[in-house]
């Protein structure tokens, strides 16, 4: 009767022992082996997913600046200018994307403020120096849209271009052609022009930069798949105008600019 209980006992003493000579190897194999023993790096491994589980994930938005710019579009008659304000990210590309703004057209909520033209005309570029910019655009833009007027539509752009105070003077290119006629009007001296504007759609947004206090990039912007235009007015440097007026420009290499929209 005594058998089975020596027997059980016996088997719990060698369960026993086992044991500790199974830790003490374990404890001894991650010691010896540091942290290369590939049992070492297993519990590492172990460890440290376990405390990736327990941390709490920080995510940051980076905080960007804000631009107000005027756009110029049509009222309701097709006969006169608007002002319009509009706040937008700030960007490199400060004149390029104000006139891709404005070829957008309103947005919503602005009362009877209306596009000037036809929606499908794109910017191929845009190239500001000395005081003249350089806009080269698709040919909708030569298209008459609904009832807008010539001169509104073609002061719509120049306005737009003119708020800022590196620019006097505006060219139009289509499709990477001089011309010299729009609609029946001259483009040789296109500048700014108050009398078209009959009224402005809204204040400044309180707290808003204006965009016309900022320089618009003067640099040859491209948009992705055109070839960089040739000429006098493309260079590989690009100036742009100081805001201290003290006279001096501050020459600009384009490998530090953003060339290209995507």
């Amino acid at each position: 009767m005594r058998k089975p209980g020596l027997l059980f006992t016996f088997f719990l003493c060698v369960a026993a022992i086992l044991l500790l000579v199974g830790c003490n190897i374990l404890d001894n194999l991650v010691k010896d082996g540091g942290g290369s023993a590939p049992l070492s790096q297993l519990l590492n491994r172990f460890q440290g997913e376990k405390g990736n589980n327990d941390a709490t994930a920080v995510i940051t938005t980076p905080q960007q600046g804000e631009s107000t710019i005027k756009l110029f579009f049509a009222d309701k008659s097709g006969t006169q200018l608007i002002e319009v304000y509009r706040t937008i990210p700030k960007t490199l590309s400060l004149a390029k994307e104000t006139v891709c703004q404005w070829l957008m057209g309103p947005t919503g909520g602005q009362g009877d403020v209306y596009a000037v033209v036809n929606p499908a005309t794109s910017l191929r570029s845009i190239n500001i120096k000395n005081g003249i910019a350089i806009v080269d655009l698709s040919k909708e833009f030569l298209e008459p849209y609904s009832n807008i007027a010539p001169e509104i539509a073609l002061y719509g752009l120049v306005n737009t271009l003119t708020q800022f105070p590196t620019v006097e003077l505006v060219k139009i290119r289509i499709e990477g052609q001089d011309i010299n006629m729009y609609r029946g009007l001259d483009l040789s001296n296109l500048r700014f022009r108050h009398d078209l504007i009959g009224f402005s759609a809204g204040p400044l947004p309180q707290g808003a930069s204006m965009g016309d206090n900022e320089e618009p990039l003067t640099q040859d912007v491209l948009i992705a798949g055109l070839g960089k235009e040739t000429g006098a007015e493309s260079e590989e440097k690009y100036e742009e105008e100081p805001k201290d007026g003290s006279g001096a420009r501050e020459v600009i290499s384009p490998s530090t600019m953003n060339l290209f929209t995507h």
